[in-house]
């Protein structure tokens, strides 16, 4: 696909997510020099409408000043998405060549509360759009040589959380089924703006080990593991803790320790006693 073509440059144009389907199966190197050459508002809606992880690909293999213009140029919610899916490295060179008012909306948009779901979440979640048939889903996957754990999450155009399919029943379905004839449904999500405290209580951990989290808009912006979770408010209660509570707890163990002691020694001699008489 070259923008030399006409046809091209209107499908990109007037079909930016089917557009975006096709360049999801393209190398990063392509779309990068594909999108070079293509006017900035048209890359950046055909951008915006791939997915996350393919979008924040191409930009790393991007020139920085073209990587930034197109960022500056789609809602910051996809800006703000597909630049938190990238190397610090590459986060600093590209926030020197962003308009100050696209930085400071991104950073604003990413400064989650300290230990919220947003906070804790892994931003990079295996994702496919929901038209896609199985044998399109597992050559992507086959393509990219993603390393996917047990399931993976569909979403339809706009990003928005569906349901998910299980590998194994990926790699068993018929080829031409849709993934969102096979995906199961009933998987809980967790808000991204959920605090530590209702995530620990979240009872939907009985069942799983991992949750996907989602925007207020349903749309699906990481994954969230148990154990993070637990591990960072365990090392977060124990760095706040009241180094006087923890002398307390002693003494009050000290002194609750000697009582029964002496409580033992004294129906000791109170037996003897007993028996001396």
């Amino acid at each position: 696909m070259s923008v030399e073509n006409s046809m091209s440059l209107q499908f990109l144009t007037r079909h930016p997510v089917d557009a975006a389907r096709v360049l999801e199966q393209l190398s990063p190197l392509d779309v990068a020099a594909l999108f070079e050459e293509t006017p900035t508002n048209v890359a950046a809606t055909a951008l915006a409408a791939m997915l996350a992880n393919s979008s924040a690909a191409c930009l790393s293999v991007m020139d920085p000043e073209t990587a930034a213009a197109l960022l500056d140029s789609m809602p910051v919610t996809n800006a703000a998405r597909i630049f938190s899916l990238l190397s610090q490295e590459k986060q600093k060179v590209l926030s020197k060549e962003l308009s100050a008012k696209t930085r400071k909306r991104i950073l604003r948009f990413l400064s989650y509360r300290a230990l919220s779901a947003g906070d804790l979440m892994n931003p990079n979640v295996d994702m496919l759009m929901e038209n896609l048939t199985v044998a399109d889903a597992i050559r992507r996957i086959e393509r990219h040589r993603q390393s996917v754990k047990c399931e993976i999450y569909i979403v339809d155009k706009l990003h928005r959380f569906l349901g998910f399919v299980d590998l194994g029943n990926l790699m068993t379905s018929r080829q031409q089924v849709r993934l969102r004839d096979i995906m199961g449904r009933s998987l809980p999500t967790v808000s991204v703006h959920a605090s530590s405290e209702s995530l620990l209580n979240n009872s939907s951990w009985a069942g799983r080990r991992r949750l996907p989290v989602v925007e207020s808009d349903n749309t699906l912006v990481g994954i969230l593991d148990y154990e993070r979770v637990k591990e960072a408010v365990d090392k977060d209660y124990n760095q706040n803790r009241d180094p006087m509570e923890n002398l307390f707890s002693l003494a009050g163990l000290y002194w609750l320790t000697l009582v029964q002691l002496l409580d033992s020694m004294l129906n000791i001699a109170v037996v003897k006693k007993g028996d001396n008489s």
